[in-house]
């Protein structure tokens, strides 16, 4: 049987080597493509900058948070790729760092590897998972969670949580459903320290976490007011996303009868990650304490995350995949082998069940080993490629763009030419799903307008294979006014087997 020093210096050579392995993909995520989700909000940030606001200007559902994070993003890369693969890997080592000190008081080995195994599941997913919106949440939640395993809060650090989850709401609402372990825990913890009042408990408790809260939202509140974009986005949430909403991960629409069923198929799988259960539940047996306890409730909340959006994309399981590591890391607490009353064996088992669910589900990303092989990195990043060089050479000044796109390229190669679009729809996915309701036959309507108004000199559609059309009941591919519009203003001047660029007549 091992001994623990033996123990420790096997878990010291595996950190290393993933260490290593983590440092060769990050090296070469430096030359990733701006991909997938990254384009259009990049491209809304460069509207931003331009003077658009959101909601009214462009039309989006995502939450406002969104909208502010990529601004930011876009001033400081400028929207060029080497530097946002910069900040991409720059808010990992923030995570990574505030991850460690977080974990530190589960020794050093725990607190070393957490970060270094998210980080290799984060960059396991290429550039698609690159800056997702749930990887931004992440500062909040690592910050929220260094406070939180502290062994108790003050008001200070009670303002701070919900301030942190105030921050995460205006990304994604959901997201602030991780503030309620460390409301149970804080609670629990001092009823029973002290015998208080219910009323007493939600002044020490709820009021900090309340005000903290409310800060941040209150703010985009005042500037969606100010701006007069809070009437459009409520107009958005109330009469679009509902329709959103029931469109799933397979981009089909779920229909009523069978949604719960859908939603409870797909809840058990755990986007594939079911398998970190298994350290996990030895991580709490082994620590059987309040902070691994609270770790394993965020690591619970964080896996019914994607069940309230219905879709499960890869991207919605990211904080899940981020604490319950954490919870999985506790296995390697070296440090309880002395302290408590564990047998050793325990303590070894569990530390071959956490490199084996290493080794069956931390691997190298297929966009790292097409770079190893010297392939292409991404099929929409080529075509993006392609079109840009098309627009460079023919845009002239005070021309307008209109894609029929989604994730498909055309708006990153809008972005790189800095091409301003010509209606307020920078997506057309929405008028292809739900096409006799109302709502969406409105947004027919009003786009139809707009582009009958401005004209623009080049309308460019991706008819790819991999854009992300909704199929299912109510859904369709015909848009017969924008076809017409096309066939009596407009000639194809481009045509390649995965898009056409229309140009004005």
């Amino acid at each position: 049987m091992l001994s623990t020093n033996n123990l420790q210096r096997i878990t010291t050579i595996v950190l290393i080597l993933l260490a290593a392995l983590l440092i060769a993909q990050a090296a070469f995520s430096l030359q990733w493509p701006i991909a997938h989700d990254e384009a259009p909000l990049f491209y809304e940030a460069f509207l931003m900058q331009n003077g658009h606001i959101p909601y009214k200007d462009f039309f989006d559902f995502q939450m406002p948070g969104s909208f502010f994070a990529y601004y930011i993003l876009g001033i400081i890369s400028n929207f060029g790729p080497l530097r946002i693969r910069i900040l991409d890997l720059i808010i990992l080592a923030v995570i990574a760092t505030i991850t460690y000190f977080a974990m530190r008081r589960f020794g050093k080995f725990t607190a070393l590897a957490a970060p270094i195994l998210f980080a290799l599941k984060y960059l396991q997913g290429g550039p698609n998972l690159s800056l997702q919106r749930e990887y931004i949440i992440l500062i909040f939640i690592s910050l929220s969670i260094w406070i939180g395993v502290t062994d108790s809060l003050t008001f200070r650090k009670r303002l701070s949580l919900g301030l942190l989850y105030g921050l995460a709401a205006t990304l994604k609402p959901h997201a602030a459903l991780g503030l309620l372990p460390f409301l149970l825990f804080d609670i629990a913890d001092l009823k029973q320290r002290r015998e208080l009042a219910l009323s007493t408990l939600a002044k020490q408790i709820i009021l900090p976490v309340a005000i903290g809260f409310f800060i941040p939202v209150s703010l985009v509140i005042v500037y969606l007011t100010s701006t007069h974009a809070l009437t459009p986005l409520i107009d958005i949430i109330l009469n679009y996303v509902p329709l959103y909403a029931q469109i799933n991960g397979e981009m089909a629409i779920t229909p009523s009868a069978e949604r719960t069923a859908y939603l409870m198929s797909q809840l058990w799988r755990l986007g594939g990650n079911g398998l970190w259960l298994i350290p996990a539940a030895f991580g709490i047996y082994l620590n059987r304490n309040r902070q691994a306890y609270l770790l394993g409730g965020l690591a619970i909340i964080y896996a019914l995350y994607p069940t309230l959006t219905g879709q499960f994309f890869p991207y919605h399981y990211i904080p899940f995949i981020y604490t319950i590591i954490l919870v999985a890391s506790l296995t390697i607490n070296h440090q309880l082998s002395t302290t408590n009353h564990s047998p050793f064996t325990i303590h070894y088992l569990s530390a071959i069940i956490l490199l084996l669910t290493i080794l069956l589900t931390i691997r190298p990303s297929q966009t790292f080993l097409r770079q190893l092989q010297g392939k292409d990195i991404a099929i929409a990043a080529d075509r993006a490629t392609q079109i840009s060089a098309y627009l460079e050479k023919k845009l002239e000044p005070g021309d307008q763009v209109q894609p029929l796109d989604w994730t498909g390229g055309s708006l990153l190669a809008m972005l790189e030419n800095r091409a301003p679009i010509a209606t307020s729809y920078v997506f057309d996915f929405y008028f292809y799903h739900h096409v006799s309701n109302p709502y969406i036959q409105s947004l027919r309507t009003d786009f139809m307008k707009q582009l009958q108004e401005s004209k623009p000199r080049f309308i460019i559609e991706v008819t790819a294979i991999d854009k992300p059309w909704v199929s299912g009941e109510d859904t369709s591919r015909d848009f017969p006014e924008l076809r017409e519009f096309l066939t009596e203003n407009y000639s194809v001047t481009m045509e390649k087997e995965d898009y056409i660029i229309y140009e004005r007549r």
